[in-house]
């Protein structure tokens, strides 16, 4: 039978600089705990750093974990004392303290980080430090989680993630964590940030800086993630067409390159 192509690593000059990925809320029901699972079998081999940004737990309750969700932290903890892969773990706002999720897993634990290339500055962190709603409004956010995850149990898939989004939409705008995001990144002199913690997946260009949100991954196939290679940043998907890095295609986007905007 023939190999599986995701598994055999290619060519050095092939892989990618850096992988994003966020909000992969372990232990919902509604994480898509296989194609994660295929989707870091096959980073691992596919990357120089691998980036998770925040929310890999839904909450610390480790009861909720199936062994699907084990696997997938079995990947990352298998793989964190390579020579040739940086792993590194953004703590958002669902994962716990530090010091818990560090031990879990065996890599990096941090509040933010900053990727270089030698071609791109790329301001890493989860958002939720720009979400007004869940600051100032924290019980009534778990109370809410508490509701959802009672619908996730009882209620169709479908329904669970309408509901999702509505109330993403109402707990947090996505527009207001992306105006704090570019804020932060111009007041750091970078001209690219990449966040999670909104659920929903986009590149765009605000005041010159270049912002990236690598999207969820309890919504179904194709789940979102951030690939850096050089100067390009882009949005891709889970499963990929080819299963192989591609070129670039329309609605890609190349770091900004000239000097950090003004503060």
């Amino acid at each position: 039978m023939p190999s599986d192509p995701r598994r055999s690593p290619g060519p050095t000059d092939d892989r990618y600089d850096c992988l994003i990925i966020s909000d992969l809320h372990l232990g919902s029901e509604v994480c898509q705990a296989k194609l994660l699972e295929e989707f870091l079998e096959w980073a691992v081999d596919r990357t120089r750093e691998l980036v998770i940004n925040g929310d890999i737990f839904d909450d610390l309750n480790f009861r909720r974990l199936s062994k699907r969700h084990f696997a997938c932290l079995k990947i990352i903890r298998r793989n964190s004392d390579r020579d040739d892969l940086r792993l590194i773990w953004i703590r958002g706002n669902h994962d716990g303290p530090a010091d818990v999720v560090g031990h879990i897993v065996g890599v990096e634990v941090r509040d933010e980080y900053e990727f270089r290339n030698g071609d791109v500055r790329l301001l890493i962190l989860h958002g939720d430090q720009f979400d007004r709603f869940v600051n100032n409004y924290g019980l009534l956010t778990e109370v809410a989680c508490g509701v959802f995850y009672y619908i996730q149990k009882w209620a169709p898939h479908r329904t669970a993630r309408y509901i999702r989004r509505v109330s993403k939409r109402w707990q947090r705008s996505s527009a207001t964590i992306r105006e704090g995001a570019v804020r932060y990144a111009r007041s750091r002199g970078c001209r690219a940030i990449a966040c999670g913690h909104t659920h929903f997946p986009s590149l765009d260009t605000n005041q010159g800086v270049l912002y990236a949100n690598s999207g969820t991954w309890t919504e179904p196939p194709p789940c979102p993630f951030i690939a850096v290679k050089g100067s390009e940043i882009r949005l891709e998907y889970w499963p990929l067409a080819d299963r192989e890095a591609r070129a670039l295609v329309p609605g890609e986007h190349k770091a900004p390159n000239t000097e950090p905007a003004p503060v």
